[in-house]
């Protein structure tokens, strides 16, 4: 079902998670917020690890086309297991990463929860795949 997580442990939790990923990691950012208060180096380190072992990450990020080139320079992964879109209205903006298409954490206001039913995530993927469709790269 789903289960809430501390806002303190979401990012432990999802390194965690990240660490056992084998196909493909799905994820949103607020570019704003990761240029004001970045996740940690160890968890940049992880997904460059995740894409050299064959993970296809594909990251969106909301905001404008210049927060998007900052963000583009501060984390550069060299491959085409990773693909960086950016869409400029965050009103369509979600907090999500999705791995492998079995496991969901998601975010709404200040509270953070994980969940492995697969209808949610079924929802969350059609979501993401709909805007990273639309989503913009340099």
């Amino acid at each position: 079902m789903i289960e809430s997580i501390n806002k303190k442990n979401i990012v432990r939790c999802v390194g965690k998670e990240v660490k056992k990923a084998k196909k493909e990691i799905f994820a949103t950012m607020l570019l704003s917020e990761e240029i004001k208060n970045p996740l940690p180096n160890s968890y940049h380190a992880l997904l460059q690890k995740k894409v050299q072992q064959g993970v296809l990450v594909k990251r969106l990020g909301f905001g404008t086309k210049e927060e998007y080139n900052q963000i583009s320079f501060m984390y550069k992964f060299n491959s085409k297991n990773y693909i960086f879109k950016y869409e400029t209205d965050i009103n369509y903006y979600q907090r999500l990463i999705i791995i492998d298409g079995k496991l969901l954490f998601f975010g709404v206001e200040n509270m953070f929860f994980q969940s492995s039913y697969k209808q949610l995530i079924e929802a969350f993927l059609s979501y993401f795949s709909s805007v990273f469709k639309k989503g913009r790269r340099i």
